[in-house]
């Protein structure tokens, strides 16, 4: 697969797949760096990760990686979430995989344009859903700040 031509367009179409797959959820989800249950529990903000690199100041290609808690699911709701974003995954087309049947839980998927995605499930029984990008000309233009929460679409509705 060829690399997506920038970051910010990378960036772009990866908040736009994170909020498809909250827009077939139930409502009351969102997405966040941060659980108000596990303050110590906070994901980084992102990162981008070299590739392609031919050697310490010369990189050619890069991709963007970022992990969030997934806000309305609780340790005794988690495993019905967990099958509800598996299952919206398949639905929208995307290659799924369960990597693990018993707690923790834990899943993948790709999406045909080279974007991937995976659901954890922490020992405590938390949810959290990282996605990761296609390649990007390294050093190309960041667009706007990635969200530090992401809310349901509908919810802003409301």
């Amino acid at each position: 697969m060829s690399p997506v031509a920038t970051k910010a367009e990378a960036r772009a179409q990866l908040l736009r797949h994170f909020t498809g797959t909250l827009r077939a959820l139930p409502v009351e989800l969102a997405l966040a760096l941060w659980h108000p249950d596990l303050p110590k529990a906070r994901f980084h903000d992102d990162a981008t990760l070299p590739a392609n690199q031919i050697d310490d100041d010369i990189v050619l290609f890069a991709s963007f990686d970022i992990r969030y808690w997934v806000l309305g699911t609780t340790p005794e709701t988690c495993d019905q979430y967990f099958d509800a974003v598996m299952r919206v995954w398949s639905d929208q087309g995307r290659p799924t995989r369960t990597l693990s049947t018993s707690r923790p839980l834990a899943g993948n998927a790709g999406t045909p344009d080279g974007y991937g995605f995976s659901l954890t499930q922490s020992v405590n029984g938390y949810l959290s859903m990282a996605g990761s990008t296609p390649l990007f000309v390294a050093d190309s233009d960041t667009g706007d700040p990635f969200p530090t929460r992401i809310d349901h679409p509908a919810a802003s509705r409301n």
